[in-house]
């Protein structure tokens, strides 16, 4: 039976078996030392060459070789590995590693070409496992709710959006396109009358950014629910959410700080601008934006900057900005459309809905959308539809944020940009 690194403690005296993977050996003269881990701590092992077959076989192998071990757990007050170690009778070696291409200190490309290699760092597997409890809190706060978690088609008939920006694929005898949003899919749930939907999936984007903020596949998290009819209420519901999925990434915090060097906002800090605001404070420490200008990334991070608020929600954007489907405020010559900035970056844009299906396609014509290529949209409108909202958040960039990382490719487990489709 398999016994758990983190349990040794209390098997003092006794014969244990233990799958572990290999950190660091020593071999002296008739003694080898391994450091090896599973995914509940690591373990310092004892091999006397005399009494232990194996010896040589355990001898030969690097880092990332992965075994079973056989042997008595002894207190050792010395280990700094739970205050105790095991004394080997018999080894079972299961792979040998062979030497790692890449180091830490490697430049993130060759890093990144190497990625299984990469990830097996502690740091970085601490990031895959707080981007999972992240996922988690979010998809736990929504059931919570009594919202329904969908999984909406990626291969599209039409483009999902502007068309701009879109992955063309062959689909047998036609032309299908990656969906760059399940904006389309989130609205037919609230039409068909559930009252709150989310998913948690890829999202595809064309653009050919190489920064370091933009990916062109990342893992989106989009909310939509019905009987919404002020921006404040989706903006409401995604701070309550943020709330509880920081807070419950507490249990990383030491690690975090260890590994990162930085403090998880547990807590955040939140501010409500309009996007006039924004402007304002910005034009005040030496950037000035004209009335049709959004924020562009250095106005996210000096606004970050000034402000010292971890969550800024800066609403009121202009219908110049925003996509037909958010509801406009004619009067003001705004949308009903928010983005959030968290830590200096955009991780956030979210909107009341227009419903109405008039009013839907008098917009989409202003924008200079043909109402034939959005049929199948307009669908979700024309048999009642309640007014809703919601929003679309970038995982990646949540978790770069989190980290301190300064590249959001970092915080994806595999990921694409323009110049990049292996691993």
């Amino acid at each position: 039976m398999r016994t758990l690194v983190e349990d040794v403690k209390q098997h003092i005296g006794e014969v244990v078996t233990l799958y572990l993977t290999l950190d660091v050996l020593r071999d002296q003269k008739n003694l080898q030392f391994l450091l090896a881990h599973d995914a509940t701590g690591k373990l310092q092992l004892v091999v006397d060459k005399i009494s232990v077959a194996e010896h040589a076989q355990v001898g030969q192998l690097l880092a990332g070789s992965t075994f079973a071990v056989t042997g008595t757990v002894v207190a050792a007050a010395q280990s700094k590995t739970f205050g105790v170690e095991v004394q080997v009778q018999s080894v079972e070696i299961f792979s040998k590693a062979q030497p790692y291409p890449v180091t830490e200190a490697s430049g993130v490309d060759l890093r990144f070409n190497y990625r299984v290699v990469d990830l097996k760092a502690p740091k970085w597997q601490l990031m895959l496992r707080l981007r999972s409890a992240f996922e988690f809190a979010c998809r736990e706060f929504a059931l919570g709710r009594g919202f329904t978690e969908l999984h909406t088609p990626k291969l599209m008939g039409n483009a999902s959006e502007s068309g701009a920006q879109v992955f063309r694929v062959s689909y047998f005898d036609t032309q299908a396109f990656l969906a760059q949003s399940p904006q389309f899919y989130k609205q037919m749930g609230i039409a068909s009358g559930l009252e709150g939907v989310f998913e948690i999936g890829p999202v595809f984007r064309a653009e050919e950014s190489r920064s370091s903020r933009h990916l062109t596949e990342f893992t989106g998290l989009d909310v939509e629910f019905a009987w919404v009819f002020e921006t404040a209420q989706v903006m409401a519901f995604e701070e309550q959410m943020l709330r509880y999925a920081f807070a419950g990434l507490e249990a990383f915090a030491g690690e975090v700080k260890a590994l990162f060097g930085v403090d998880l906002p547990l807590d955040p800090s939140v501010r409500h601008l309009s996007l006039n605001e924004a402007k304002e404070i910005l034009s005040a420490h030496g950037m000035s934006l004209g009335p049709a200008q959004d924020l562009p990334d250095e106005g996210e991070s000096l606004l970050y900057k000034v402000l010292g608020c971890d969550l800024i929600f800066v609403s009121d954007y202009p219908i110049g900005k925003r996509p037909f489907y958010h509801a406009w405020d004619r009067e003001r010559g705004v949308t009903k459309s928010f983005d959030l900035i968290f830590k200096g970056i955009e991780i956030t844009t979210g909107a009341v809905r227009e419903h109405r299906y008039g009013a839907l396609c008098r917009q989409a014509v202003e924008k200079g959308v043909e109402l034939d290529s959005i049929t199948h949209y307009l669908d979700n409108f024309r048999y009642g539809c309640p007014p809703h909202g919601g929003f679309g958040l970038g995982v990646e960039r949540v978790i770069a944020k989190l980290l301190g990382l300064s590249n959001v490719k970092e915080a994806a487990f595999v990921p694409r940009d323009p110049d990049r489709l292996v691993p």
